[in-house]
């Protein structure tokens, strides 16, 4: 019986493990780092907040892990994956042998060089990625912590500064670039989120600024002090600057500097190692290399590469990049390149979208606005829209949806 091993328990990995259930011929153990089961990373700042228990974040129906039949194996970190020597050594001190492995362990967190002292001696420092770090915040705040200081404006933390607004705490959120959410948007689109932002009375926002040092005593971080003289007292500090792919551990021909390579069957450049989700870089529907967040990236690839685990014959289709914040009543949303050549810009009642293009080709939009009134943009990605149909589309009849255009349009991204 040929064995599998799925190292990482997020959307891939858990995709994976639902495909294989299926596959009689095969032994599969999952590993994972973390002690729990699958859960929704995007709402670990709602379980800081109170907002969700644990239990309902959890990805896997009740007792899932034992109806599919493959040997989970929770708490238990890959030290080092050997593609020569077909093993992989965990944090336990077992080895476990494999014939064919899927590595989903998705990214860690990317802590500044002058922060790293910070998390690893002060107790009131958490770089929220897992969910034992928002089980910490959400204890500091049940034990009276007000003060908040938030290192980084990019998705997780704009999503944790909104989560926390009726906590009655103050957030003060600092990032070193001219604006938030930069990796996300263009400067000017997200400047559109002022009038929202500007709502958080909890809320303080510096951009454009370092951090100069930091207060400490007994352990913990008392005061973050910027570069332009202003100065936070604070309960806790929370790093939120970005994340890297989790490669580390892994020992064979993979170039990983932004992540593991794969071809469309999601393979490696290793005969019978697959990667999926984060820890991959992969090829756009419009070329250009990217890494994933999108949750239908992570499921999509997973599933992909079970298939191909088990012998079958599966591609993975086009994917594109993108990501979500909800700032409520709005949401601020990429899909797909935003860098091309130009872009136009439309309104839907109070919503905005720019989309970007190639030539005369949409690769990409940026979205502010009501969720409903911007529907339909990511299959105009797909089928290659131009210009002039994403004018049509929103000018459109509403009761009619997207139907009519999209059965319209015979081609997309080879």
């Amino acid at each position: 019986m040929e064995r599998v091993l799925i190292v990482g328990n997020g959307y891939a990995g858990l995709a994976a493990a639902r495909t294989l259930s299926a596959e009689t011929a095969l032994s599969v153990t999952m590993v994972s780092a973390e002690n729990c089961p699958a859960y929704c990373p995007h709402l670990l700042p709602e379980l800081v907040a109170g907002k969700k228990e644990e239990g309902e974040i959890f990805l896997p129906r009740d007792l899932e892990y034992e109806a599919m039949e493959i040997r989970f194996r929770p708490g238990a970190r890959v030290e080092k994956l050997s593609a020569r020597t077909r093993t992989a050594l965990l944090s336990t001190g077992e080895t476990v042998p494999f014939d064919k492995a899927l590595v989903a362990t998705g990214a860690n967190p990317w802590v500044p060089e002058n922060l790293k002292p910070l998390l690893s001696e002060c107790g009131n420092v958490v770089a929220l990625k897992r969910i034992a770090d928002a089980l910490a915040l959400r204890k500091f705040l049940a034990q009276g912590a007000t003060r908040v200081v938030l290192i980084g404006a990019g998705r997780v933390g704009m999503l944790l500064a909104e989560a926390l607004k009726d906590r009655g705490v103050t957030v003060s959120l600092v990032e070193i670039g001219p604006g938030i959410l930069a990796t996300m948007l263009q400067r000017d689109v997200a400047e559109r989120l002022a009038p929202v932002l500007a709502q958080r009375r909890h809320l303080r926002i510096h951009t454009g600024t370092q951090i100069a040092g930091f207060g400490t005593d007994g352990g913990k971080v008392r005061e973050v002090k910027l570069s332009d003289g202003t100065t936070f007292p604070c309960d806790i500090v929370v790093i939120a600057t970005g994340v890297e792919p989790n490669t580390g551990f892994v020992d064979g021909n993979f170039p990983s500097a932004e992540g593991l390579s794969v071809d469309n069957r999601m393979e490696t450049a290793e005969p019978g190692i697959y990667a999926a989700g984060d820890v991959v870089f992969f090829e756009t529907v419009t070329g250009k290399r990217d890494t994933g967040q999108l949750v239908v990236n992570a499921r999509t690839q997973g599933k992909v590469a079970a298939r191909n685990i088990a012998g079958h014959k599966a591609t993975c289709p086009p994917m594109f990049t993108g990501n979500v914040v909800k700032l409520d009543p709005v949401i601020a949303a990429r899909i797909g390149d935003i860098d091309g050549t130009d872009h136009a810009d439309f309104t839907v009642d109070n919503s905005f979208a720019r989309a970007t293009m190639n030539g005369n080709t949409v690769t990409g939009f940026q979205l502010i606005g009501d969720p409903e009134s911007l529907r339909g943009l990511v299959p105009a990605v797909l089928k290659k829209f131009r210009p002039e149909d994403i004018a049509d589309l929103l000018a459109g009849r509403p009761d009619l949806g997207l139907a009519p255009l999209l059965l319209s349009r015979g081609y997309a991204w080879a």
